[in-house]
């Protein structure tokens, strides 16, 4: 990622911080209105999604907001919408954090846009630039694409989001930086931080004193050892990072933890050992078709 320069870097975090600020009705209908987070697939690209759908293999990651809008739509995009009943004509919106194939995929997003209504708007996509270039040169005509960058604040529906820079290497593209995502909502705000490691300052600074009420991290492994620590968290760097997160005042004691993004075999193949290893230390670990409510 290119370097910001100080007076650019703080205007796009003032620009952030705008995007924060709720109209008065949202605040009216913050308790009554709690923010929907489903993860449909919660697996590492290790998972041989030829045999999605048997036991221990996760769908490729993808996450519904609010019931509407999809984070990233990869190898099992499709799939991941049909398994658990989701038409895509209730999409209004498809947002990507990178062009890796577990979460990014011309072949996918196409069979979502065309199995939407002729009747039904075009999708709205939101992703990095060069991203929407491979879009626009499959899918001319089919969706509305708008490219961003890092410290970038956008709108889908009644939810705010700001786009974050996540270290995460592109493999062969690297001018494209992986993004993850602040979404403010009336029901609270959620970080979706997945795939990265650490989190990076640049990010900090963009989310502010705002406070996170849900964070979904990469979990791509338990224990260090495995080359992915350096793009990838495991346990204890999000611990370190909960614990300085509630030092620094932004998550505090009911921030509630989704661990997903799991790779096969960096994770204990008992299901029941796996989810120990979570909830030991008070967070969630995600399945496919997992609900959780913000608010």
């Amino acid at each position: 990622m290119p370097n910001l320069s100080k007076r650019k870097f703080l205007q796009s975090t003032l620009f952030a911080g705008a995007a924060a600020v709720l109209p008065p009705a949202f605040a009216a209908d913050a308790a009554r209105s709690p923010l929907s987070v489903r993860t449909l697939g919660t697996g590492a690209a290790d998972h041989r999604w030829d045999h999605l759908g048997e036991p221990g293999i996760r769908g490729s990651a993808g996450t519904l907001i609010d019931g509407r809008v999809l984070i990233d739509c990869g190898v099992t995009g499709r799939a991941n919408l049909s398994r658990f009943g989701i038409a895509p004509d209730v999409l209004t919106d498809l947002v990507i954090t990178h062009s890796h194939g577990d979460h990014f995929s011309v072949e996918q997003i196409g069979r979502v846009i065309a199995d939407r209504k002729a009747s039904a708007p075009p999708l709205g996509v939101w992703a990095a630039p060069q991203l929407i270039a491979k879009l626009q040169k499959h899918l001319t005509g089919r969706f509305t694409g708008h490219a961003l960058k890092a410290g970038d604040a956008f709108k889908t529906g009644p939810l705010g989001w700001t786009a974050l820079p996540a270290n995460h290497l592109i493999v062969g593209d690297p001018t494209e930086q992986a993004l993850h995502y602040l979404i403010e909502s009336p029901g609270g705000n959620l970080l979706y931080a997945l795939d990265g490691a650490w989190m990076l300052k640049q990010a900090r600074l963009l989310i502010g004193k705002r406070r996170l009420d849900m964070i979904v991290w990469d979990a791509t492994m338990t224990e260090s050892g495995d080359g992915r620590i350096f793009e990838h968290n495991n346990l204890a760097m999000i611990g370190l990072m909960m614990q300085t997160l509630t030092a620094t005042g932004c998550a505090h004691g009911k921030t509630v933890c989704v661990l997903t993004h799991v790779a096969r075999t960096l994770w204990p193949e008992d299901p029941h050992a796996a989810t120990e290893l979570a909830s030991a230390r008070g967070w969630t670990l995600a399945e496919d078709g997992k609900e959780f409510l913000l608010g």
